[in-house]
Formats: C-alpha cells, structure tokens, sequence
C-alpha cells in the first residue's frame, strides 16, 4: 500500500520530469528524426549526456542493491526476441504518431488535441499486447545481461562509457561531415548556465529519474501503464473481458493489485501535470486537429503501446532507464528502435505528401 505522502512524492518527481520536457522542449522522437533527417546531432548528443549521467548516479544505488542492502535493482531484462521486434515496431511509431511515450504525455500536458488520440490508441495497443502475450512471450531468449555482472563494476561502469564516448565521437563526425559545421551543446566550454536547453534537459532529467530511483527503488518507466489503465477502463465501461487468465496480468499481478495507485502510474499522472503547469505559465502552439494528423495518431499510438509492451520498455523504461541500470537489453532497444525511426521517418514523408494539395 502506497502512502499519501509517497503519493506525493511519486507525482512531484513525475510533475519535474514533465515540467523539464516541456519547459525545455525536448523530445527524443524529434532528436531522432533531426538525426536521421538533417544529420543534426544536438539532441542525439544531449541523449548521450543524459545517459552518461544516469550511468554514474544510478551506479551507487545499484551496488547497494547487490549487497543487498537495499532494493535498488534498476530494470535489468532478459534478452528475448521480442524486445528487439517490440523496438522495431515501436520506433516506427515515434515517427507516425509524432512522438514517443514521454512526448506523448508532454503534449498532453501542452493541451494538443491530437495527443490524447494518440494515448487512447497507446493503451489500446498496450492493453493488446497484454492480451496477446502467451503469443509472443515464447520467442527464444536468454537470461538478462548487465555489464556489471558480467565485467565486474568498474570496468561495466567503463564499458558502457566508453560504447557512449564512441557513439558521442560518431555523431560528431556524422555532423560534420553533412554540414561542415558541429551545433554546439554549449557556447561556453562545462558551463551549464550557457548549455543549449537540450543538454540543459538531459541532465535534469537524468538527476530526476535518479531521485525517481533513490525514492521508489523503481526508476522511470511508462508502458506499464498502458494495459494497466486499458484494464482499469474496461472493467469501468463493463466491458465482457475476463482478465483473471490473462498471463500478463499474473505475471505482474502485485502491480496490478494496486490499480491506478501504482507507482508507475502516479509518476505518469505526474508527468502530465508537471508539462501542463509549464503550459499554463507559457502556452505554446497548438498542432492543428486533421483528418491526416489523428489518422497517423491513431495508427502510430496502436503500434507504440504495442511495441512498448512487447519490447518490456520505450524509450523511457527500456532505453532510458535500462541502459542506466547496466542491461544490454536497453542496448539492443537503442538499435531496433533506431532502425524502425528510420522507416517510420519513410512513412512519415508519404503521410506528409498526402497532406500536400496537388499542383494543377
């Protein structure tokens, strides 16, 4: 049973979180559509920060947690098949639904019409994947891989800096090489103060989750919400669904035990709170409600609650978070979903053509 003042805690740290999104107006589906795109690296090098500085706050915590002294396990996932075919699917719909998880409920917070749609159709996707799991939970996998278990923490703490530092190191060049020209992530050498607001983003971000993790012992996550709250409304709306043999659920039949008081839920609600009082004090711009604009929401929700839950994280829990905890499963998320960014940025452009009136 949750507190009240854990509640409150659990919705302030979500509400930083959302607030740090919007305030500074990041996105990873945008970072990665300026990548891929434009070959524009700043807010792919802020997501290396990001985790960098992850990396070393949540390495303390996870110590603790092996000697058992603490119940600080980070996410640290088996390696199934599913996770890299869930990635795949979800990356596409970045680029279709016009933002990831955490930029879904951002805009949500921004009172954007078109990102309640595609929540609803994240849930029902997420709810179906749920649905569907003693379909695909058989894939072949093997036991989670953290390269602190398997290199010893020094030298997993290194590794996982060294592949970032290397990555860092590319998109340098990758920019450079389009554009003759590197944006930088600051004008003034380690000062904060004269960060770009992606870099800005990126680190507030890392220290909020790693306080999410200190707090909870369970760092930032999203997709679990969706077949969470998808059961929540249809029980509400008296849908004929049986959930008591649904395999997912009893596999996560503790969390679901508590209902919308689930942490992970109460940190989502917060998150939405949080981008929604940076609205209040600074508008921003509404995106148009279309035919076209709540066709690639409803298409691009489906297939990212899906992906989401297949893939046992988004860009939140699997990448972001997972990655943090030292499990290569967030390793192998980054590239599928990178590969399915690529071909939802394809279909992104024939959606866009579409929507182009035809010259006589």
């Amino acid at each position: 049973m949750i507190l009240s003042t854990d509640i409150l805690y659990l919705v302030v740290l979500g509400g930083l979180l959302g607030a740090t999104l919007n305030y500074f107006q990041f996105g990873f589906s945008s970072s990665f559509r300026a990548l891929i795109v434009d070959r524009d690296t700043l807010g792919a090098r802020a997501l290396i920060w990001m985790l960098a500085i992850a990396i070393l706050l949540f390495t303390p915590m996870l110590v603790i947690g092996e000697l058992d002294e603490g119940d600080y396990n980070g996410f640290i996932r088996p390696l199934t098949l599913a996770i890299p075919i869930g990635a795949f699917i979800f990356g596409i719909g970045m680029q279709i639904g016009c933002g990831c998880t955490s930029g879904t409920l951002n805009r949500v917070g921004q009172l954007q019409p078109l990102s309640f749609l595609t929540l609803f159709f994240m849930i029902i996707g997420g709810t179906f994947a749920a649905y569907t799991y003693n379909s695909w939970q058989w894939l072949p996998a093997v036991a989670p891989v953290a390269f602190q278990q398997q290199l010893g923490w020094p030298i997993g703490l290194l590794a996982q800096l060294a592949i970032l530092l290397l990555l860092y190191k590319f998109l340098l060049r990758f920019e450079y090489k389009k554009h003759r020209y590197i944006n930088p992530l600051t004008e003034k050498k380690w000062s904060f103060k004269f960060a770009h607001p992606f870099l800005k983003a990126g680190v507030l971000l890392a220290i909020f989750n790693a306080l999410l993790f200190a707090f909870s012992g369970q760092p930032w996550s999203i997709s679990f919400v969706f077949p969470l709250w998808g059961k929540e409304l249809a029980q509400w709306v008296s849908l004929p669904v049986d959930f008591f043999f649904w395999d997912f659920i009893q596999q996560n039949r503790n969390s679901f035990e508590q209902g919308v008081l689930n942490s992970v839920s109460l940190t989502t609600f917060g998150v939405i709170l949080g981008a929604l009082v940076v609205t209040l004090l600074d508008k921003r711009k509404k995106v148009p409600f279309t035919a076209l604009g709540a066709a690639m929401s409803i298409i691009g929700g489906l297939i990212m609650g899906f992906g989401a839950v297949m893939a046992s994280g988004c860009n939140i829990g699997a990448l972001f978070s997972g990655v943090a905890s030292g499990s290569l499963h967030g390793w192998v998320w980054l590239v599928f979903a990178l590969l399915g960014n690529i071909l939802g940025v394809m279909i992104r452009a024939r959606f866009m053509l579409l929507a182009k009136p035809v010259k006589a």
